[in-house]
């Protein structure tokens, strides 16, 4: 490595460890920090990396850029899924040379950190810096959601990442091909053999078989999560956890075992439930919200807005929703799994993808989602309008703004578009429209 990349990489590095330490702080620093939340900080402050997370889990990692690859096949296979992601400015800095100007800047991030890390290995540096990227051999699992990650291989190499089965990426590559269009019979029929497929590839990675027994457990397990993530998910709906602690909770998901990770919210939750009530409940939509990104969130907050709900894939779309299993044999099990993530997504790469306006305005209702009852003494109620984030280069949430603007507004919501990206230098402008938009809640409408 020549003196000057060596001098770009360190400098790089800082800033990159300097964006989490400045979001880390604010964290510990907030008033309303409980103890309860010192779990998440701590696995943000260690590295959210695979690495990272296959040396808390025990168990080797995966790489995924998306969440349509059912985890529980991952559990099943004794391996730790790893989603992918980068909400780091310096990061996505590293990767612009050679790479389109308007893109994903999560995939920047990504690329940029990715980058950041195989020079650091190259030159014997110690540590890992960032919060997500890759190093090593680690296996890929790619769903063809959008065109950026569809894209992704190409982009590595352009960025500058070497790669041993696949142009820049570290390990083995496996596509998962996503039907976009779900009603379809013929659709549903394929996504079950890509699903059966991706069992295969995590058998052939471990050697050994995923048996029926494995897969129920998985599920079971996976399934305690969820129960845990909507109690915490009720509690926001009546105001009583702020944003950047409940995308905090979301984003570190994947850096140790679920099983620990839920043992960790479900302490959260009656913590949280002795929080007061907030006011002028929103609804954020749009592109999703990585660590140590959460300049939105927090415009939002000083705004007068609490975040009740969202529908971001980094927060409370983690998971698809329960599985529910009438056949408990091996096929059963995989059939209801490929259903559910299939059916259950509401990404914006789907062709019928009207059952995302349906989630929003379902949960304007005053009565709340359709979930399980809400802790004793707390109240569910609705929104009072929508924000929808979109992340300059996040074509497909760009699009799909104008027809669910149309649709929300038409039902009598209050609604605003805000285009954004990594940097802070549209702070005072987002603050400014935010706390315009928040004037003219509870001014007719819903």
């Amino acid at each position: 490595m020549s003196e000057y990349l060596k001098n770009l990489m360190a400098r790089a590095g800082a800033r990159v460890k300097a964006e989490e330490a400045r979001e880390l702080e604010h964290l510990r620093g907030r008033p309303d920090r409980l103890a309860a939340y010192d779990y998440f900080l701590d696995l943000a402050a260690t590295g959210l990396t695979p690495a990272a997370a296959a040396a808390r889990t025990g168990r080797p990692a995966v790489n995924l850029l998306c969440l349509q690859a059912p985890l529980e096949l991952f559990q099943a296979a004794g391996l730790s899924p790893f989603k992918v992601f980068g909400g780091s400015q310096a990061g996505a800095s590293l990767a612009a040379q050679g790479l389109p100007a308007l893109m994903c800047p999560m995939l920047k991030s990504v690329l940029g950190l990715s980058r950041l890390r195989q020079e650091e290995k190259t030159s014997g540096a110690a540590g890992e810096v960032g919060t997500s990227g890759s190093s090593g051999a680690i296996p890929w699992v790619l769903p063809t959601t959008c065109d950026w990650v569809v894209k992704y291989p190409e982009m590595a190499r352009l960025a500058g990442l070497s790669g041993l089965d696949s142009p820049g990426l570290s390990g083995p590559l496996h596509w998962l091909e996503l039907p976009h269009v779900k009603d379809r019979e013929g659709s549903q029929a394929r996504w079950l053999e890509e699903v059966l497929r991706l069992k295969d590839f995590l058998q052939n990675l471990t050697g050994r078989p995923i048996t029926r027994r494995a897969l129920a457990g998985a599920v079971a397990v996976y399934g305690r999560a969820w129960r845990a993530l909507t109690g915490l998910i009720l509690l926001r709906r009546a105001g009583r956890i702020a944003a950047p602690w409940f995308f905090l909770t979301t984003n570190v998901f994947f850096g140790d075992t679920v099983e620990k990770w839920t043992e960790a919210v479900e302490k959260l939750i009656p913590a949280v439930a002795k929080n007061p009530a907030a006011g002028r409940r929103v609804f954020l939509a749009g592109s999703p919200i990585f660590f140590p990104n959460f300049k939105l969130p927090r415009l939002m907050e000083e705004a007068g807005l609490t975040v009740a709900a969202d529908d971001l894939c980094s927060s409370e779309r983690l998971f698809p929703g329960g599985v529910d299993c009438g056949d408990p044999s091996e096929f059963g099990l995989l059939e209801a799994l490929a259903q559910r993530y299939h059916q259950g997504c509401l990404c914006p790469t789907f062709a019928d993808n009207d059952r995302r306006v349906n989630n929003i305005l379902g949960q304007a209702a005053p009565a709340g989602p359709d979930v399980p009852d809400a802790p004793a003494g707390v109240g569910v109620g609705a929104f009072e309008g929508v924000v929808y984030q979109v992340l300059k280069g996040c074509h497909p949430f760009d699009l799909e703004s104008f027809s669910v603007e149309a649709a929300l507004k038409a039902a009598g919501l209050k609604f605003i578009r805000l285009e954004t990206d990594y940097t802070a230098e549209d702070s005072q402008n987002l603050s400014t429209r935010l706390e315009a938009f928040r004037q003219t809640l509870g001014v007719g409408g819903i």
